[in-house]
């Protein structure tokens, strides 16, 4: 299955009719592939990791080349900044692997440096590398390769902190005191799913706590809040004109999570179409790629994963046998029914209403089938033929989460709603379907792991040979677990921290490391 990941890229000096035109573009574009590509918008700054590995290396210049542009500064008596190749230009380079490896061009002045970074300094004819004394071996490397693009075959100039001649301080303007302080990362966040609604106009979300892939259903759309990145995960049964609009609503969410939860109004946001999420994506669920591929309603797909393709046909075409099938296709159906009921649109007064008389509905159906299934259990154990159960899958986890919005609590509707999840929940036919099996992206591995994550009699291998992009890589290892080759000293030295503390970490923030360190 091919993945297509598109996204338009916003300078922080661009002008609003070019950003415009990019979001045009960009949406034309995604409907010409009949909306399967990963359509995101990054803002300059706030490059999500699997935007930066595209670009080998990704380099920022200064300025910008459109007419737009060029007419705005004139138009404003702005200086035009804009990089040439005979310019005096400052680039800092920083980064330890292939997913944040950057180059950007900053103002050539010694208060730019740092002692953590290399630098490019190109005056003229001439180019200098300045290694900060804290600076690491990938970023030298990252400085000769900027260096070889922007001016191919010039003799580089190499320069230690420290050591700097005097025409590398008259080119920044003299020389001056600058910073050694680490950039700080930003802090990693527990992720949070949402549902949202249109309260007499005024967006509002409410919160799925403790959320899995089953929330994700096929009517709906949801937001996803990594605080990192936002997406806007669209299933393919919603309606119609609430999917021309979902880039708004996150839009919408952005906006509100900026005012209320600090959240950047620059951060990079996605529009997700269900069936083609990407890996950046899944690695915050336990995904089953089975459960996409399925088709039809909420319903529809739960009979089919719980009982297998084609249940229901096989079930008609059988009731004119004994009563058992003939019972369990009429709760079935019932069930069938409860759950295909039309739902007030999402401009109501609540952002999940239910009446009560749908929900003893849902919840009568659910106890019939709960019934029937129970009978042909205790059959089944007596010696006749075994109830096919494969995979359980819940309705959808309780969403008894207040609403949240700019300027209003909870609404009326919460209490009504938690009593009728709780009455779906206790109709459940628990006792009668076992338990998944894990579907994790996490392969189980073969041999028994210690509590670090080690097998016993694993081979051991160095990090240059594990990296995703190594030049001599190693073969016959499991390359989703590739830091679990690594000794423990190496481990601690590339991911900072011990195997056992990696590994008590949820995967979605083991992911995070392993991209961090060319690992994923």
């Amino acid at each position: 299955r091919e993945d297509y990941y598109l996204c338009w890229w916003i300078g922080k000096d661009s002008i609003e009719e070019d950003q415009s035109m990019a979001a045009r573009l960009a949406s034309t574009m995604c409907n010409s592939f009949k909306g399967r590509p990963v359509l995101g918008r990054v803002f300059q700054g706030k490059e999500p990791p699997q935007f930066v590995a595209i670009f080998q290396p990704m380099l920022v210049l200064k300025g910008g080349l459109s007419s737009g542009y060029k007419n705005y500064i004139a138009d404003k008596g702005l200086n035009d900044e804009t990089y040439a190749a005979d310019s005096v230009a400052l680039i800092r380079l920083s980064g330890t692997s292939v997913h944040n490896n950057k180059a950007v061009q900053v103002d050539a002045v010694p208060a730019s440096l740092n002692s953590n970074e290399c630098f490019l300094l190109q005056s003229g004819s001439s180019i200098f590398s300045w290694h900060g004394n804290q600076s690491t071996y990938e970023q030298q490397q990252l400085a000769a390769k900027v260096a070889e693009f922007l001016k191919p075959g010039a003799t580089v100039k190499h320069t230690k902190e420290g050591t700097e001649s005097s025409a590398f301080w008259f080119a920044v303007g003299g020389k001056q005191s600058y910073t050694s302080k680490k950039v700080a990362t930003e802090v990693s966040r527990d992720p949070h799913l949402f549902a949202y609604s249109f309260n007499k106009g005024k967006f509002e979300v409410e919160e799925i706590y403790n959320f899995s892939q089953d929330d994700l259903l096929t009517e709906d759309i949801l937001l996803l809040d990594t605080h990192a990145e936002v997406f806007v995960w669209i299933g393919q049964s919603a309606d119609s004109k609430e999917k021309q609009s979902a880039f708004d609503v996150g839009q919408k969410y952005v906006e509100m999570a900026a005012s209320l939860e600090g959240l950047s109004p620059n951060v990079p946001l996605y529009k997700v179409t269900e069936g083609n999420e990407p890996c950046f994506f899944t690695t915050f669920f336990s995904w089953d790629p089975a459960k996409r591929s399925a088709h039809g309603n909420s319903f529809q797909k739960k009979v089919m994963l719980l009982f297998g393709v084609g249940h229901a046909s096989e079930n008609q075409q059988r009731s004119n046998g004994s009563g058992g099938p003939t019972q369990r296709a009429s709760a079935l159906a019932a069930l069938n029914s409860a759950f295909s009921s039309p739902s007030p649109p999402k401009s109501s007064s609540a952002p999940r209403p239910a009446g009560t008389s749908s929900a003893s509905q849902r919840a009568a159906a659910i106890a019939a089938l709960s019934g029937v299934l129970t009978a042909e259990k205790k059959q089944s154990s007596e010696g006749g033929s075994p109830v096919r159960s494969n995979r359980s899958s819940p309705v959808r986890s309780s969403r008894s989460s207040p609403v949240r919005s700019a300027d209003s609590g909870p609404t009326e509707n919460d209490l009504s709603t938690a009593e009728v999840q709780d009455s779906e929940k206790a109709s459940e036919p628990k006792e009668i379907v076992e338990p998944a099996e894990s579907n994790g992206s996490e392969p189980k591995p073969e041999a028994e792991q210690d509590e670090g994550g080690n097998e016993s009699g694993q081979a051991i291998f160095s990090y240059e040979q594990l990296k995703a992009k190594s030049d001599n890589p190693v073969t016959g290892i499991d390359f989703k677990r590739r830091e679990a080759y690594l000794s423990d000293e190496e481990f601690e030295s590339v991911l900072g921290m011990k195997k056992e503390a990696f590994y008590k970490l949820p995967k979605w923030k083991q992911d995070m490391h392993k991209r961090k360190v060319d690992l994923f």
